[in-house]
């Protein structure tokens, strides 16, 4: 699920090239990692305006809070928050954790 005004941001450019304007800077002159896929695992809750940056996985079944700004994996069953981005909790004790993955396998079989 998304809230509105989320922003997923997949690619960069260059800023460090000697004496040129960055709005001078292809894309042919990109660096392999200035577009990087982001990956959602399923199951996430993408809160209103908060934005995703390149090369990051939102873990399955996590939460982003509203006006995050996800820099970083985010790990499964947890909710962040915040600018960066962080772990505020996780969804779940472990025990509880175990017993939600068993009632989704089992509804899914």
């Amino acid at each position: 699920m998304f809230g509105p005004n989320v922003t997923v941001i997949t690619g960069g450019h260059r800023t460090d090239i000697l004496g040129r304007k960055m709005s001078t800077i292809t894309n042919n002159e990109k660096l392999p990692t200035d577009d990087q896929d982001i990956v959602f695992e399923g199951d996430n809750w993408i809160g209103a305006n908060s934005t995703i940056l390149r090369g990051t996985r939102i873990g399955v079944g996590s939460i982003i809070a509203a006006g995050a700004v996800v820099t970083k994996n985010v790990e499964p069953y947890a909710v962040y928050g915040g600018v960066p981005a962080k772990r505020i909790k996780y969804r779940f004790s472990e025990d509880k954790l175990r017993e939600h993955i068993a009632m989704i396998n089992r509804n899914y079989i």
